[in-house]
Protein backbone atom coordinates (compact mmCIF):
# COMPACT_ATOMS: atom_id res chain seq x y z
CA UNK A 1 0.00 0.00 0.00
CA UNK A 2 2.07 2.96 -1.67
CA UNK A 3 0.89 6.22 -1.91
CA UNK A 4 2.26 10.17 -1.41
CA UNK A 5 -1.18 11.00 0.26
CA UNK A 6 0.57 12.92 3.15
CA UNK A 7 2.89 14.84 0.96
CA UNK A 8 1.01 15.63 -1.61
CA UNK A 9 -1.76 17.12 0.60
CA UNK A 10 1.08 18.90 2.57
CA UNK A 11 2.14 20.51 -0.68
CA UNK A 12 -1.10 21.35 -1.34
CA UNK A 13 -2.03 23.27 1.84
CA UNK A 14 1.98 25.15 1.09
CA UNK A 15 1.06 25.95 -2.68
CA UNK A 16 -2.04 27.36 -2.24
CA UNK A 17 -1.60 29.78 0.53
CA UNK A 18 -4.25 32.50 -0.69
CA UNK A 19 -6.82 30.24 0.36
CA UNK A 20 -4.94 29.30 3.78
CA UNK A 21 -7.62 30.60 6.11
CA UNK A 22 -10.28 28.21 5.03
CA UNK A 23 -7.96 24.86 4.40
CA UNK A 24 -7.44 22.42 6.56
CA UNK A 25 -5.44 19.19 6.01
CA UNK A 26 -6.74 16.24 7.45
CA UNK A 27 -5.00 12.96 8.49
CA UNK A 28 -7.67 10.40 8.61
CA UNK A 29 -8.80 6.47 8.79
CA UNK A 30 -10.22 5.22 5.87
CA UNK A 31 -11.58 1.99 4.37
CA UNK A 32 -10.48 1.04 0.97
CA UNK A 33 -12.06 0.41 -2.11
CA UNK A 34 -11.26 -1.28 -5.20
CA UNK A 35 -8.24 -3.83 -4.67
CA UNK A 36 -8.53 -2.64 -1.24
CA UNK A 37 -12.36 -3.27 -0.56
CA UNK A 38 -12.53 -3.19 3.45
CA UNK A 39 -9.13 -2.38 4.33
CA UNK A 40 -9.31 0.26 6.80
CA UNK A 41 -5.60 2.26 6.41
CA UNK A 42 -4.31 6.00 7.20
CA UNK A 43 -5.12 8.49 4.18
CA UNK A 44 -4.74 12.82 4.00
CA UNK A 45 -6.49 14.95 2.03
CA UNK A 46 -7.25 18.78 2.22
CA UNK A 47 -10.82 20.29 3.35
CA UNK A 48 -12.25 23.70 2.01
CA UNK A 49 -15.18 24.33 4.17
CA UNK A 50 -17.48 21.53 3.00
CA UNK A 51 -15.29 20.44 0.34
CA UNK A 52 -12.64 17.75 -0.21
CA UNK A 53 -9.53 17.87 -2.34
CA UNK A 54 -7.35 14.83 -2.53
CA UNK A 55 -4.27 14.97 -4.92
CA UNK A 56 -2.82 11.96 -3.33
CA UNK A 57 -0.85 9.97 -6.59
CA UNK A 58 -1.51 12.03 -9.01
CA UNK A 59 -5.25 12.52 -8.64
CA UNK A 60 -7.07 15.93 -8.11
CA UNK A 61 -10.83 14.61 -6.56
CA UNK A 62 -12.79 17.28 -5.67
CA UNK A 63 -16.00 16.47 -3.90
CA UNK A 64 -18.48 17.65 -1.37
CA UNK A 65 -17.01 16.30 2.00
CA UNK A 66 -20.09 14.36 2.92
CA UNK A 67 -19.73 12.22 0.13
CA UNK A 68 -16.12 11.86 0.36
CA UNK A 69 -16.39 10.43 4.18
CA UNK A 70 -19.67 8.23 3.11
CA UNK A 71 -17.21 6.55 0.22
CA UNK A 72 -14.13 6.25 2.42
CA UNK A 73 -16.52 4.91 5.62
CA UNK A 74 -14.93 7.53 7.39
CA UNK A 75 -16.17 7.84 10.66
CA UNK A 76 -14.43 9.76 14.31
CA UNK A 77 -10.65 8.53 13.82
CA UNK A 78 -9.77 12.56 11.97
CA UNK A 79 -6.98 14.62 12.83
CA UNK A 80 -7.49 18.63 10.97
CA UNK A 81 -4.75 20.67 10.95
CA UNK A 82 -5.06 25.08 10.38
CA UNK A 83 -2.81 25.91 8.13
CA UNK A 84 -0.58 27.37 11.89
CA UNK A 85 -0.99 23.42 13.13
CA UNK A 86 0.19 22.07 9.98
CA UNK A 87 3.37 24.00 9.94
CA UNK A 88 4.04 23.01 13.55
CA UNK A 89 3.96 19.77 13.05
CA UNK A 90 6.41 19.84 9.86
CA UNK A 91 8.58 22.12 11.52
CA UNK A 92 8.75 19.60 14.62
CA UNK A 93 8.61 15.90 12.95
CA UNK A 94 10.42 16.76 10.14
CA UNK A 95 7.97 14.61 8.01
CA UNK A 96 4.92 14.56 6.31
CA UNK A 97 3.09 12.61 8.50
CA UNK A 98 0.67 11.32 9.71
CA UNK A 99 1.64 12.57 12.91
CA UNK A 100 -1.61 11.87 15.13
CA UNK A 101 -3.34 9.19 13.50
CA UNK A 102 -3.11 5.69 14.77
CA UNK A 103 -5.20 3.20 13.16
CA UNK A 104 -7.26 0.03 13.96
CA UNK A 105 -5.21 -1.99 11.47
CA UNK A 106 -1.37 -0.11 11.58
CA UNK A 107 -1.95 0.98 7.90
Amino acid sequence: MKGNCYEAAGRYMMSHSSKKGSLRLVHGEVTGQGALEGVKYGHAWVEDGNNVIDVSNGRDIRMPKAIYYALGQIRDNVHRYTPQEFTDKIMKHEHWGPWDLKTSTGL
